[in-house]
């Protein structure tokens, strides 16, 4: 057994497909194919099940992958640790983060970052919150940038707050009535409002596979809502320009608002109910070792965003 195999197996297992992971691994599928073939015969065990459409992983398969996952990780995690020991300051860092998210934050620390580390690359991957998480699992991505509650992430996961948004519901105010209102806005704080009297409100929705879609039903499931007629978009900047529009009403974060003028510019109100803020994290795997440049990225977003 070599890093190779163990590479080799786990991303066949990601793409469920031989012709995929060889493509991805820049080798040949009959190559691929008999190393995989080569690991079997000296474990005794099928590691893939080839009668099904795509591939699935055995029960022996399963167990090889969590283990060669584990391993790779602790391989790469020394090979970071030799690299700084080294003193060379160079590498890479591949950070997991939502579209938007990635737009309003690393603007404001980017000129920073690149000034004490210039040979340090960041490589974004851009996606939806689920998609990110099963990234850092696998090992595609080394941190991640999530928003929402801890305990919503699986286990083997680590995370180290960068600071607390605020949630707002956005709606044009002429679909506010006077008796959903339970306080009066004031200078630095919009109107608190009864989400129980909104029965009859259309809600603009994000798409599955994002946190705030989670928070949002949480939300709306506490103060009795079960609206019927929804929009489901895939932006929250979409989402607070139609909810501005008079189109309905939506739950989403401050880092969507603040772009658009932020809560003066913005109809937005608070509203009764437990998750009325989120923590934003940095997410990586625990036991993962974290270079001199990912450990200064970190702190930088504490620094600016956490003030």
């Amino acid at each position: 057994m070599d890093f190779r195999e163990l590479k080799y197996i786990v991303t066949t297992a990601e793409c469920q497909s031989f012709t995929a992971a060889a493509k991805k691994l820049y080798i040949s599928q009959p190559s691929l194919s008999y190393v995989i073939s080569k690991v079997e015969e000296e474990t005794g065990v099928l590691l893939f099940d080839r009668k099904t459409t795509p591939i699935t992983l055995t029960y022996a398969g399963k167990r090889y992958v969590e283990t060669a996952r584990e391993i790779l990780a602790l391989y790469d995690s020394l090979q970071k640790e030799l690299h700084d020991i080294g003193n060379e300051e160079s590498g890479e860092i591949n950070l997991g983060i939502p579209t938007e998210r990635a737009g309003y934050m690393l603007p404001r620390v980017l000129k920073r970052f690149r000034s004490s580390f210039p040979k340090v690359s960041l490589r974004l991957k851009e996606a939806r919150s689920s998609q990110i998480v099963h990234d850092l699992e696998s090992g595609t991505v080394d941190l991640a940038i999530l928003p929402g509650r801890t305990d919503d992430l699986p286990p083997g996961l680590q995370t180290e707050l960068i600071y607390r948004e605020k949630l707002y519901l956005v709606a044009d105010k002429s679909m506010i009535t006077k008796e959903m209102i339970l306080e009066k806005e004031s200078d630095d704080r919009p109107a608190l409002l009864d989400l129980s009297k909104m029965k009859d409100i259309p809600f603009i929705l994000m798409g599955e596979g994002q946190y705030i879609r989670k928070y949002a039903e949480r939300i709306l499931h506490e103060a009795g809502l079960n609206p019927e007629e929804m929009v489901v978009v895939t932006s929250g900047i979409t989402a607070v320009q139609l909810a501005k529009a008079g189109l309905g009403a939506t739950i989403i974060s401050e880092r969507a608002i603040i772009p658009q003028g932020g809560i003066h510019e913005v109809p937005c109100f608070r509203y009764v109910g437990s998750d009325a803020q989120w923590d934003v994290n940095a997410v990586y795997r625990q036991g993962m070792y974290l270079s001199r440049s990912t450990r200064y990225f970190i702190d930088l977003l504490k620094e600016e965003f956490g003030k």
